[in-house]
């Protein structure tokens, strides 16, 4: 591996690390190719290197793909991150201040999928404000298509669903006993 390649793959890591929200492949590549790290195809082969080797994992939110940093690449990145200069690092870290809020102004609802047992899938959905998980929810189901279905319902229904949840659940319990 190119050194350079090297470093701007460590940058992303780095900068995924620093985020307390996934971030969106616009917001990776407008920081590394403002400041002239890589150029775009570079950007996008060592992202997809970085997905898979199994230090970055994608979600897909309304629509876009969005990237978080696994714990494998939190690994990698403490053994490896005294390659990244000072001055990197701080800018990484001023730009995830700076963009703090457009970083998470499209990430409160999430959705993602994923195969359970053999003819089972597993629906995760989530609400997060402020970088706070308020609300996290698993839905089995029995093909790819409903588990696929239930993602695509919550993106576009959350705003309904989560308060008429949270109004069941807070009323209160009926008073009568039943041996």
């Amino acid at each position: 591996m190119k050194e350079t390649d090297k470093i701007y793959k460590l940058a992303t890591l780095y900068m995924l690390s620093k985020a307390d929200t996934p971030i969106s492949t616009n917001h990776l590549s407008l920081f590394l190719l403002k400041n002239n790290y890589t150029d775009y195809f570079n950007f996008q082969q060592g992202l997809g290197e970085l997905v898979n080797d199994g230090w970055v994992d994608t979600t897909e939110v309304h629509g876009r793909t969005m990237y978080i940093i696994t714990d494998n690449g939190l690994k990698a990145l403490s053994l490896l991150s005294n390659e990244i200069s000072k001055n990197m690092k701080n800018d990484i870290e001023d730009y995830i201040k700076a963009n703090k809020v457009a970083l998470r102004e499209n990430f409160s609802v999430q959705s993602k999928y994923y195969p359970y047992d053999l003819n089972q899938y597993v629906s995760n959905l989530t609400i997060d404000e402020n970088g706070k998980r308020l609300l996290e929810i698993n839905i089995s189901s029995s093909n790819e298509d409903d588990a696929e279905r239930i993602c695509t319902n919550w993106k576009n229904s959350s705003d309904d669903v989560y308060p008429m949840l949270v109004e069941m659940l807070m009323r209160q319990a009926p008073t009568s006993f039943h041996p």
